[in-house]
C-alpha cells in the first residue's frame, strides 16, 4: 500500500468532510481525542491483556509513520 493509498483510506473510513455528525469526523483532531476516550476507557475498565495506552500506541504510530513515508 502507498502512502496515497493510507491516506485515501482514512479520509474514506474517517469521513472528513466538513460534516460533525455519528458517522463523520470534521477534523483529524476530534478522531484523536476520540481516540484518547477509547484508550482511557480500555486503560482502566479491561482486563490487563485488553488495555491500550494512547501515549504507547502513538508513539508506535509515530516509529511507523516515520519508517513508512
Amino acid at each position: 500500500m502507498t502512502n496515497k493509498d493510507r491516506a485515501n483510506k482514512i479520509k474514506k473510513l474517517l469521513g472528513l468532510k466538513g460534516n460533525d455528525n455519528k458517522k463523520e469526523y470534521y477534523r483529524v483532531a476530534d478522531v484523536l481525542c476520540d481516540l484518547m476516550h477509547y484508550c482511557n476507557h480500555h486503560q482502566y475498565f479491561k482486563p490487563d491483556n485488553d488495555k491500550i495506552d494512547f501515549d504507547s500506541e502513538y508513539n508506535r504510530a509515530i516509529q511507523f509513520y516515520n519508517s513508512e513515508k
